[in-house]
């Protein structure tokens, strides 16, 4: 509150002012003449009238002022961010600003005489009656933290803050609202927790991916033996989009506990998305509807992970509707003005939209869908983690896209997808069409997993090659050098990243080309972001492959990497 100037009188100079200023009257206005002492009177009179005249403007300029400055103070009271409450030693509610009224979710007015605790949680009274008790018992400005129950709300986390008043037994206290603070705080132990999970997901995934890798290798094996209108040939296809499901499971915990690098190249996305949703639909009671644009714009994105957000989202919207139903899958293309998505720069990309017509989200949910754990389903079997959507949004957001949703309560919801287009997608069409390798060539495969090496080793001979099997990369290069002496050297060789008690990939491939710098070596790993496996051409391997792999991703790496010419120089 501003000081209010205060400007006294004196009487001799009030008297001396009156004089003054009655003199100017009589020159004015001359008084009819009267006798001495009537003359006197009338004298004083109208100087006394003009000292109440004078002190009265006083009073009224003191008086404007001092509204003045209560208004302010009013304003600041009520309008304040922080909310104030001013109560008694019994923590009796004397008086509330608006903040104050609006946190505690009711009318200043109701506040009145009210006991404040009735607006705190259970678990934090008595934090709030030590903190009180301090206030009062001491002359130093006290803290605590607690949390108000709201009608119809999830409690709203404060800081209190007070200093008993030294002029009677109130006290005012300032409520802060924490809320958003604290959940930044708890986000920030989550993303910790997941970091220390990440790493033990890492090996669990690893010797996951590689059981996978054998299992669907031997489901492919399978099948080519299989006739192909066989009942049997359909049961292994499903057993084989089970197992690439399984995988994509390992993959989820590894991209959001190690925030997994994106391998991002050009991609068309009719058959990503196809292939996505067939796969989360495989033995449900819901139909999928396309409409997709046949001028489709190439994106550019990784392949793998794009692919596990379509697919978490295909499981939600079949979730939604778990007494069947239609879901609808649409992409086109639009250009982004920057004045309609904030988060998106202007330009070109491709949108897909996911729309079942299941229970749609509550209004009270839709703001958190996207946090970590949070989920509407029950725990137990069958049940998320509620990790999905998360997934979803870090990978969009990471591509440089964004992920955007509509629901109606009881009608279904709408997932909206935006991917940048790909700026060249020339690319696509030549890994599409790789050439044909020569009918037989020699190959060594080099894994420490018994059940892989062999399965492998299988998968290659029925293609027709000749296989050789070795655990290490000690047998691998003692393999190679014997290969080359014996003047019949490996046309590639396949090397396992990571090997229990011996050499693994990247020690073999360093001796592997000081024996031939023109080694054509394909890395083999369960770990997808490894930086041998994304920068593959650095390290001096020809390609890669993501344990687990299909036949039909094993011919398509094998093809490019015996179909190139050799290209010189070996990569540093």
């Amino acid at each position: 509150m501003p000081k209010i100037p205060h400007r006294p009188y004196a009487a001799a100079e009030c008297r001396r002012q009156a004089e003054a200023r009655w003199q100017d009257r009589q020159a004015a206005s001359p008084p009819p003449p009267t006798d001495a002492d009537a003359q006197r009177l009338v004298h004083e009179l109208e100087v006394h009238q003009i000292e109440l005249e004078m002190q009265n403007a006083e009073l009224l300029q003191v008086r404007s002022e001092l509204e003045t400055a209560l208004e302010k103070f009013t304003e600041l009271y009520d309008f304040a961010p922080v909310g104030y409450l001013t109560l008694n030693r019994e923590g009796m509610i004397q008086g509330a600003n608006l903040a104050a009224a609006e946190m505690l979710g009711v009318t200043r007015s109701a506040l009145a005489n009210r006991q404040v605790d009735r607006f705190i949680t259970p678990a934090t009274r008595p934090v709030f009656v030590g903190f009180l008790t301090r206030v009062y018992t001491s002359n130093t400005r006290e803290r605590c933290e607690v949390a108000l129950l709201v009608e119809g709300k999830a409690p709203l986390e404060v800081e209190l803050e007070a200093i008993a008043s030294g002029s009677g037994p109130e006290c005012r206290v300032a409520l802060t609202d924490i809320t958003d603070r604290k959940r930044s705080a708890e986000d920030r132990l989550i993303l910790s927790k997941l970091e220390s999970t990440g790493i033990l997901a890492g090996g669990i995934a690893h010797d996951f991916n590689n059981l996978l890798t054998a299992l669907i290798l031997n489901l492919d094996m399978a099948k080519l033996l299989a006739p192909a209108d066989d009942e049997q040939a359909r049961y292994l296809a499903q057993a084989k989009a089970t197992a690439f499901l399984a995988r994509g499971l390992t993959q989820q915990l590894l991209a959001f506990s190690k925030g997994s690098a994106l391998n991002r190249k050009a991609i068309r996305l009719p058959g990503v998305i196809q292939d996505a949703a067939r796969l989360a639909l495989s033995g449900a009671n819901v139909q999928c509807d396309f409409a997709i644009a046949s001028d489709l714009w190439p994106v550019l994105a990784d392949e793998g992970q794009i692919g596990q957000v379509l697919r978490n989202l295909v499981l939600n919207a079949r979730e939604a509707m778990p007494a069947g139903g239609l879901i609808s899958v649409r992409a086109e293309n639009v250009v982004q003005r920057s004045s309609e998505m904030p988060e998106l720069p202007a330009g070109g990309f491709v949108k897909v939209s996911i729309t079942d017509r299941g229970t749609g989200i509550s209004r009270e949910d839709l703001p958190r869908i996207f946090d970590p754990y949070f989920s509407t389903k029950q725990r137990g079997e069958q049940k998320g983690m509620g990790l999905g959507l998360t997934i979803c949004h870090m990978v969009l957001q990471k591509h440089g896209g964004a992920i955007a949703v509509q629901t109606v309560p009881g009608k279904g919801t709408t997932f909206d997808l935006y991917l940048p287009v790909a700026t060249t997608p020339a690319g696509i069409d030549a890994a599409a069409q790789p050439r044909d390798p020569r009918a037989c060539r020699k190959l060594l495969v080099m894994d420490d997993e018994t059940s892989v090496r062999e399965v492998f080793g299988q998968t290659l001979r029925s293609m027709g090659h000749e296989v050789e099997l070795v655990e290490n990369g000690q047998l691998a290069v003692g393999a190679f050098e014997m290969a080359i002496h014996g003047g019949s050297p490996f046309d590639a060789v396949f090397l396992d990243l990571t090997v229990r008690n011996g050499m693994g990939g990247w020690e073999t491939i360093e001796a592997l080309r000081q024996i031939d710098p023109q080694v054509k070596a394909i890395v083999m790993s369960g770990y997808p972001d490894d930086p041998i496996v994304e920068e593959h051409h650095r390290y001096g391997f020809a390609s890669a492959l993501v344990k687990p792999f299909s036949l039909e991703k094993l011919r398509e790496v094998l093809a490019q990497v015996l179909g190139r010419e050799p290209d010189g120089k070996a990569a540093p």
